[in-house]
Parts: structure tokens; C-alpha cells; sequence
């Protein structure tokens, strides 16, 4: 592997890749990671440097190599035009991984979507327009995100920042961009209704080039799988959702919004 403009490091049984002028803190690294977030495969913490803070996320084994896999991958979206979060240091010992990047200046999509007046519409509109056919270049460069779910989208000023590449890939469109399509719009948000949903789909067939009939075959099969998505991840029997229609069932503070459920 090779890895331009970064330099070699080891130490400990660790071995990677650092930017010329990013310091090495390892065991200060491992021991803040212990109190961060924790998902399916990895912690991750926000450390505050001199520098300016950073994210570090620590993989245990055996997924060491997704740090590896999430640190090319940035570069790949870096040279395509897109955002992503720079890698500072990347490294594993073993099947352990450890990767920190900077801290993007951005805000999550859902929030800044939810914080939109309603004297805002058009801007709020032009947002979502710009999602679909952000998600679309994506595609059309060759790139499928790995869980493209709206908490993994930060808006920095006119861009969007893709986060947590580890299982983002380039490969044939067609086998992931569809999939992509559920994770972004499987989430009840606050603020986002059903002409919105069909906004950022209408932008991204726009963009894909869709004619009328692909287009209408693609929104139906989004939505069918999001309906099975939610029944399956939020125990919804598959009747109710299908009594009650595609738009109720994702109406932010209807019956079947999670955080309604986490409110009660």
C-alpha cells in the first residue's frame, strides 16, 4: 500500500501511515477512546488538540483493517471532489485498527433540515434538491457509501461531508445505489414530510438521467423497502404500515416515530 504525501510510523506493534506534521499519542489515544461512543464495530471519541481536535477511532479485532479501508477511501473521495473528514493518522497492530481525522466544521444533516423556519421553505427545498444530487454524482463516480443514514452527513457550508467510510466501496452502481437510497430515507426527521422525500428522489433521478418509468419503478421500490426496513428495525407489524399508507408511516410525531415512542 501506498499512501502519498503520508509518511511511515511504527511503534508498539503499531504500523500505518501519519500526515507529515500530525503527532503520534497512541496509548493517550487508546485510553481517551475508552469513554467514547460506541458502535457495531469501533469506538470513537472527540479529542481536542494545539492543533485543533480530532476524531479518534479505535477498531478492535478482529476489524483492525476497516481503519485501513475508511483512510483509502478518503482519499478516493478527496480526489473525486467529495468531503470527507482528512485522515491525520491511520494505523493497526494486528487485527486492531486506529484511525484520526479531523474535525470537520459541519452540522448534521438532520438538524440543520429540522432547523429550517417555515419562512425558509425554499431554502430548506434547495437543501434536500442538492442532496439528491450530491448522492447522485456520488454514484455516478463509481462510489456506493457504506450506510448512508443521515447522522453520517454533515453539511459544511454548500458541501456535504460523507462520514464513517470504512465500508464505502467502488463498484458496479447498481448493486449498492439503490440500497443507499433506504438508509438515507428510512429515518423519521423532524421537519421532512413526503414532498420533501420525493424532492431529494426527483433531484437524484434528475441527475441519474432517469427517464419517466425508471424513475417511478425506483421511488416505488425505496419506499417498499423502507417500509420493510422500519417493520422490521422498529417492530411494526407489515399490515399496520400497509393500512396506514407510506406517508404515515414516516410522519415525524405520528404514531410511528421512534422518538415519540422514546418520549413516552
Amino acid at each position: 500500500m501506498t499512501a502519498p504525501g503520508f509518511v511511515r510510523w511504527s511503534a508498539d506493534g503499531w504500523e500505518g501511515w501519519r500526515a507529515p506534521d500530525a503527532s503520534l499519542a497512541v496509548p493517550a489515544w487508546l485510553a481517551a477512546v475508552e469513554g467514547g461512543r460506541r458502535s457495531r464495530h469501533a469506538r470513537t471519541v472527540r479529542v481536542a488538540t494545539e492543533a485543533g481536535a480530532v476524531f479518534v477511532k479505535h477498531y478492535p479485532p478482529p476489524d483492525g483493517p476497516r481503519a485501513l479501508r475508511a483512510f483509502r477511501m478518503a482519499g478516493a473521495l478527496a480526489r473525486g471532489g467529495f468531503g470527507a473528514p482528512a485522515p491525520l493518522v491511520v494505523g493497526v497492530r494486528e487485527r486492531e485498527g486506529l484511525l484520526v481525522t479531523r474535525e470537520v466544521a459541519g452540522r448534521a444533516l438532520a438538524a440543520v433540515v429540522t432547523a429550517f423556519p417555515r419562512e425558509a421553505r425554499r431554502a430548506k427545498r434547495a437543501l434536500l434538491a442538492a442532496l439528491g444530487a450530491e448522492v447522485a454524482r456520488l454514484h455516478r463516480a463509481g462510489f456506493v457509501h457504506g450506510d448512508l443514514v443521515p447522522p453520517n452527513l454533515l453539511v459544511a457550508g454548500d458541501r456535504f461531508v460523507f462520514l464513517d467510510n470504512d465500508r464505502t466501496r467502488r463498484f458496479p452502481v447498481a448493486l449498492g445505489a439503490r440500497r443507499n437510497l433506504v438508509q438515507l430515507g428510512r429515518f423519521v426527521v423532524p421537519g421532512v414530510g413526503l414532498t420533501d422525500r420525493v424532492r431529494v428522489l426527483r433531484a437524484y433521478a434528475d441527475a441519474r438521467g432517469l427517464g419517466r418509468r425508471r424513475r417511478h419503478r425506483l421511488g416505488w421500490w425505496v419506499a417498499q423497502k423502507i417500509t420493510a426496513r422500519r417493520c422490521a428495525i422498529d417492530h411494526i407489524a407489515p399490515k399496520d404500515a400497509a393500512r396506514v399508507g407510506f406517508r404515515e408511516l414516516m410522519r415525524s410525531g405520528g404514531r410511528f416515530d421512534p422518538a415519540r415512542g422514546a418520549r413516552a
